[in-house]
């Protein structure tokens, strides 16, 4: 939007504007919770699902520091839970488009595994939040693989 624009670069608003204006043509106007927005073309076509969306992101992720207001993808009663007033970002679940809870990375049996907390009882199903989970957890161990020179084929 114009107002994170302007928060995120220092720029004035009208300085803002114009540097809008300047790409105008290489932009797409959205809405998205009622507040205009602005994404690049080399963004590409938006992502059409057949279902829910559940992923899990890392601490400090663009989804959430990149926004001055974030109440359209986080609740704010539940701002305390995903970030500190220090701006201590926490690893964060996304579901459908919105902060749902946090996770953190543990180790059971010498393998990275991850807890979920959910802010509250949401429609995903088991299957989604494993399946997830299972996505950073093979992104780690491949980490680990390559950090020792074991990588699998």
């Amino acid at each position: 939007s114009l107002q994170d624009f302007v928060w995120w670069s220092g720029l004035s608003v009208s300085n803002a504007r114009q540097a809008i204006h300047n790409i105008q043509n290489e932009l797409v106007t959205d809405k998205f919770a009622g507040n205009e927005l602005f994404v690049h073309r080399s963004c590409g076509e938006k992502r059409k699902s057949n279902g829910h969306v559940l992923h899990f992101l890392p601490s400090f992720d663009e989804y959430l520091i990149s926004y001055k207001d974030r109440t359209s993808v986080l609740d704010l009663e539940h701002h305390p839970k995903a970030f500190t007033k220090n701006g201590i970002f926490h690893p964060v679940i996304i579901y459908d488009g919105k902060v749902v809870g946090t996770w953190k990375k543990t180790v059971k049996k010498g393998l990275p595994d991850v807890e979920a907390a959910f802010f509250e009882q949401i429609d995903a199903t088991k299957e989604q939040t494993e399946l997830a989970a299972n996505k950073y957890k093979a992104f780690l161990i491949n980490q680990i693989s390559l950090a020792s020179g074991h990588v699998e084929k």
